[in-house]
């Protein structure tokens, strides 16, 4: 079978055939799409601004301490530890130690630093707050 005959046997006569054109009209069964419900409004006996971030600053301060705890900690389950212990020779870890331990050393002093660093501004917020 040439292609100009599947053409005009199938196309044609199915273009033919269908001369419907979509009317938006019909159309109204379609849902619209939903819509999330809006959020309710905080309460009112929520502390003031400076003591809630002050709350949330405590947080991430602790957050911080405990990432860096978990990179390099004296607990023996740290990331340093962890390393250290796959640092075999003869495994696809082998060497990972010396490739690593400065920067995981590093990243953990660099968290340290930042957590004392705003442990600064609370202590200095409170100190002016009392003032």
């Amino acid at each position: 079978m040439k292609f100009d005959d599947l053409y005009n046997r199938v196309f044609i006569q199915e273009q033919d055939e269908n001369t419907e054109v979509a009317d938006p009209a019909n159309f109204d069964d379609v849902e619209p799409l939903p819509v999330p419900a809006p959020s309710e409004a905080p309460a009112t006996d929520a502390p003031p601004a400076s003591d809630a971030s002050a709350s949330t600053l405590t947080d991430y301060i602790s957050q911080i301490e405990e990432f860096a705890s978990k990179l390099n900690g004296t607990d023996g389950n740290s990331l340093q530890s962890l390393v250290s212990k796959l640092d075999r020779v003869e495994t696809p870890f082998e060497g990972i130690y010396g490739r690593t331990s400065a920067e995981i050393v590093d990243a953990a002093k660099t968290l340290r630093s930042v957590s004392e660093k705003l442990k600064n501004f609370i202590i200095h917020a409170q100190k002016t707050k009392g003032a």
